[in-house]
């Protein structure tokens, strides 16, 4: 199951990862003032999804599908349930792990992990919920390092990525035309990691200055969570590691 939270933090938007398609449960739960239920309202959609964000304005709810690798656009009622399908893709490519708009809202970026391998880019109709692919649709994320989550910089057109397969985290420049152009990849390891080892989510401080993902290995005991400070002009500096509990997401 994924979830996330509308911005004033009173509604969630909540999916099963899976499910027969066209008919994915799906719910908008409304809280009270102490976090607890006041009221549910369901859903049936398209697909189950790894991920899920609303764009900027509120106005449309995405998802990503990690099986087939399906993204889902709908749109958010006036009542802030969700509504009917109003754009999809299909790229044929498997593995897709977020979805994410831009902070000024023009443009939709979808990571791809394992053999995937990519940063598909679109941009984003904020009016219809539309998206459309940019020239280069993928991005091209050097090999092996299966970009997973992402953060945007907090003042600087700079889009940050963990990377499943690669571990690290790669640092992206965002062109005027929402072209993404890669600047630095920062590894947390100089041989490749053992069969099992994965990267996973990127988490930012609120103030912007640091960076934390989650690197984890079931088999191997191999769990930890990864430092990095980012620097005046957005690259980053890997601060090392810090021992985490089992499997750290």
């Amino acid at each position: 199951n994924c979830i996330v939270a509308h911005p004033d933090g009173s509604i969630l938007y909540v999916t099963a990862s899976k499910g027969t398609d066209g008919a994915v449960p799906g719910a908008t739960l409304f809280l009270n003032a102490n976090g607890g239920l006041k009221r549910m309202v369901t859903a049936e959609l398209e697909h189950g999804y790894c991920h899920l964000n609303l764009d900027r304005k509120t106005k449309f709810l995405l998802g990503a599908e990690y099986g087939a690798g399906h993204v889902d656009v709908y749109g958010v009622n006036a009542d802030y349930t969700i509504g009917k399908p109003v754009a999809a893709l299909d790229e044929g490519r498997k593995n897709a792990h977020c979805v994410w708009p831009s902070p000024d809202n023009r443009f939709v970026y979808i990571p791809y992990v394992k053999e995937s391998n990519g940063i598909l880019q679109y941009a984003f109709n904020e009016k219809t919920g539309g998206l459309t692919a940019l020239a280069k649709t993928n991005a091209g994320p050097p090999v092996d390092t299966g970009p997973r989550h992402m953060q945007y910089h907090a003042t600087l057109p700079i889009v940050y990525f963990s990377n499943e397969q690669g571990l690290g985290v790669s640092v992206y420049d965002k062109q005027a035309d929402g072209q993404l152009t890669i600047r630095q990849v920062v590894a947390v390891a100089a041989t490749p990691p053992k069969k099992g080892t994965s990267g996973s989510d990127l988490v930012m401080t609120p103030d912007g200055r640091f960076l934390f993902s989650g690197i984890r290995d079931g088999k191997n005991s191999y769990n930890w969570i990864s430092r990095y400070q980012i620097l005046d002009n957005g690259e980053l500096k890997h601060l090392g590691l810090t021992a985490a509990d089992q499997v750290p997401w």
